[in-house]
């Protein structure tokens, strides 16, 4: 049983997703070969390779607004896992979902998720190894998805060093925009693209594997601000972020939304399933040169904060604002 503390009774909206994870990794005895806390767990297969094993579920009315279609529902449930995946430098090998399924529900809704499924598991070459199915009061898909990697060249979040390089993959800020675009009915498809067909970075996370120049690494489901705390809290050390670095969406740099307002959105827009990772600084240039699309966007620092370098060179804290199950979000 969990010990008992003040904090028994909380709501879990007072104390946000991460909070309970952490309480209950801090219960939890068992621990796998790389620890808990990380984007996927792992077994050991033999002395070079480790089986990686995410599981990520995704609920109607939570995370699929009304606008989205259940091709996309099914499309977007195996990415977030195979993003996972992807974030730990691993090839993706098998993939398994449970439906959770109202009674009402008409035959062809679920068979249209299922070929969303098929689709990027096909994209992905990942095979679809197993289904179950249970009823359920609104339609809930949770995967899992099985991959490989090198032990050696395993990503994780922990292991940033002060003066290493801080990068992200692709551009940030487009789902978020999307999200608000479908909720206020906006129309701005590219967008909307970009929050209804996430792509997980598979290859791009092996590049990074097999360079053996990444100190650290995750995915930002969560957003970019969240995800820089998070690895603070794996690695001990803090982040200084150039706000003029930021690679920003393309939907969202035309948007007619402030210059303000365009960097917020990138910094802790969530279901963005790019890369952020730090990189040896004597190793920047030759990375950069063989990975395509990362940016540099800050250095690794002492001091356990997260800082944003404004365009005047002022410094100010980044706030934690990313998107966090169990707490309020604003979408307008």
């Amino acid at each position: 049983m969990f010990s008992q503390n003040k904090d028994e009774d909380s709501m879990l909206s007072d104390i946000g997703e991460r909070e309970i994870i952490r309480r209950l990794i801090s219960e939890t005895g068992a621990v796998g070969i790389i620890g808990l806390g990380d984007d996927c767990g792992a077994i050991e297969i033999d002395k070079k390779r480790l089986l990686l094993l995410s599981t990520d579920t995704k609920v109607d009315g939570t995370h699929f607004p009304n606008a989205f279609t259940p091709f996309e529902k099914g499309w977007s449930i195996v990415a977030a896992n195979l993003s996972d995946i992807a974030a730990m430098g691993g090839t993706p090998i098998g993939f398994l979902i449970a439906y959770g399924l109202p009674r009402e529900l008409h035959f062809s809704v679920l068979e249209e998720v299922q070929k969303g499924i098929n689709a990027c598991l096909k994209e992905y070459s990942t095979p679809f190894i197993g289904a179950d199915t249970k009823e359920h009061k609104v339609m809930t898909l949770t995967g899992t998805a099985i991959g490989i990697v090198d032990k050696r060249s395993v990503l994780l979040r922990k292991g940033s060093k002060r003066g290493d390089v801080v990068c992200v993959t692709g551009t940030l800020g487009g789902a978020a925009l999307g999200l608000r675009s479908m909720i206020n009915h906006l129309g701005l498809r590219k967008a909307e693209d970009r929050f209804r067909r996430p792509v997980p970075k598979i290859e791009t996370g092996k590049m990074l594997a097999k360079s053996g120049l990444v100190t650290s690494c995750m995915d930002i489901s969560d957003g970019l601000s969240s995800s820089l705390y998070e690895l603070m809290r794996a690695s001990g050390n803090g982040f200084k972020v150039n706000s003029s670095s930021i690679p920003i969406h393309e939907s969202l740099l035309s948007s007619d939304l402030d210059d303000d307002k365009k960097l917020e959105t990138a910094l802790h827009s969530g279901d963005e399933y790019e890369l952020l990772f730090t990189v040896k600084p004597d190793g920047i240039s030759r990375l950069m040169k063989s990975v395509p699309d990362i940016t540099a966007i800050g250095i690794v620092i002492e001091s356990k904060e997260v800082l944003l370098v404004l365009p005047s060179k002022e410094e100010q804290i980044l706030p934690d604002r990313g998107f966090e199950h169990f707490r309020r979000i604003e979408t307008k």
